[in-house]
């Protein structure tokens, strides 16, 4: 996470270059820092653009994931190609014209809903081969996750995590911290804690919860709100 407040002169040097960094649980006092994703995995490609959409665009477009903050985001390409499945691409930085990656720009970040029937098959697989290439992010959870509130604590939020296994989990990690997956698993007899966090990541994405232990908050803009809302009085 990146975090650049403005400089306070009366603040000292090293005061001024300390980076926040991310904690579970409750920030008090703190500016919600803002979540940048670096790179994406591509979801679908769309080599004529998405030309069935109300603003249709004709320069090629991939539908991805971000690899970080699991962001759903349209980008444009700098020109077309071959861009499968599940490859990950850089994102542009705002400062660089031509960097070393044929994106061009994030064109916005988008809703389940409006993914391509490919994109949203994809995204289960997709989020799965982010946790498994991130297991050390979300082995940290389960060691450093807190209360949210003062009847919700952030582990009860991961499905299938009842009140039983919460208290098994902070009684465990007292004793020693988790260092993987499978010694979350081992010791406290719970079966594919990968597939766990997945279904959390997913409900997120859906726009189903209140409170984000993955994934930043989707800012829709009006066009994109009115197509949620059209959807949701015709189904």
């Amino acid at each position: 996470m990146q975090y650049n407040p403005e400089p306070n002169k009366e603040k000292s040097q090293n005061q001024r270059d300390t980076p926040l960094d991310f904690e579970f649980g409750k920030i008090k006092h703190v500016r919600p820092p803002k979540k940048f994703e670096s790179k994406i995995l591509v979801l679908d490609y769309l080599p004529e653009g998405k030309g069935f959409s109300q603003a249709p665009r004709k320069e090629p477009i991939i539908l991805g994931i971000g690899t970080k903050w699991f962001s759903l985001l349209e980008v444009s390409l700098r020109k077309r190609g071959n861009y499968t499945k599940f490859a990950e691409l850089k994102l542009p930085r705002p400062d660089e014209e031509n960097g070393d990656t044929p994106l061009k720009r994030v064109i916005r970040q988008i809703s389940t809903d409006e993914l391509t029937n490919t994109a949203y098959e994809a995204l289960d697989e997709a989020i799965c081969l982010i946790i498994g290439k991130n297991e050390k992010r979300f082995v940290t959870f389960f060691n450093k996750a807190q209360p949210i509130t003062n009847k919700l604590h952030a582990l009860k939020l991961i499905p299938g995590i009842g009140k039983q296994l919460m208290w098994e989990i902070l009684e465990e990690r007292k004793k020693l911290p988790f260092v993987s997956f499978k010694d979350i698993e081992d010791r406290v007899k719970v079966t594919d804690i990968a597939k766990m966090i997945q279904k959390r990541i997913r409900q997120e994405l859906e726009g189903e919860e209140k409170h984000l232990l993955f994934t930043t908050k989707l800012e829709l803009d009006k066009k994109s709100e009115y197509r949620k809302r059209s959807r949701e009085q015709k189904y």
